[in-house]
């Protein structure tokens, strides 16, 4: 009996909890692609805020940490994939580090808004089939898809993914079978890109 008196204060308590935590909300974040100086300009009145945003700017390695990210220029994965099988190092050696990166165009054959994934095999012969997979998607259009990185061009493994312009989150993983009898299995790895 208590319990059903009790829920109705305890319902109206948070809510009253809930509605008084916005006004002790931080301040709202700058929206993308405010200049630096504008935003210097906004934390001026806050000494601890200010110091913080020059340490970002500091620690970022950049004049203008805010500036969109540089068209056409090739973007590793956030670190090589974990490949093991029999040769997969080159000669006996079971394990490797499998390569990869993604370059978003316009380069060659691929459009603006398109990006192309390459991988680097590791066994040092030519490669017979390809098993391997991009999952990705697009956060800023919400495409995404699977593509299979059967073009073998130049010893490199690649595959053209239509994804649009926009910020990139992908996943590789999946097979290799080389001419020297080396099956190897890529674990795994993940990135974002900006195409």
């Amino acid at each position: 009996m208590l319990r059903r008196r009790s829920a109705p204060l305890v319902t109206a308590l948070l809510a009253a909890a809930l509605l008084a935590a916005p006004a002790q909300a931080a301040a709202d974040t700058a929206p993308p692609g405010v200049p630096l100086d504008q935003l210097r300009a906004e934390v001026a009145d806050s000494p601890e805020t200010l110091a913080a945003l020059e340490r970002l700017v500091a620690d970022s390695g950049s004049a203008d940490p805010f500036a969109p990210p540089p068209k056409n220029i090739p973007q590793p994965f956030s670190s090589p994939a974990p490949t093991v099988g029999p040769g997969c190092g080159g000669g006996f050696v079971p394990f490797a580090m499998t390569t990869a990166w993604v370059h978003p165009g316009p380069h060659g054959q691929v459009p603006f808004g398109s990006i192309e994934v390459f991988v680097e095999p590791t066994a040092g012969a030519p490669v017979t089939a390809s098993d391997l997979k991009f999952v990705w998607i697009n956060m800023e259009n919400i495409r995404a898809g699977v593509a299979t990185l059967d073009n073998n061009g130049g010893g490199l493994q690649s595959a053209v993914i239509d994804s649009g312009p926009g910020a990139v989150l992908g996943a590789l993983f999946g097979s290799l079978q080389y001419a020297n009898g080396a099956f190897c299995q890529v674990i795994y790895t993940m990135g974002g890109f900006f195409a």
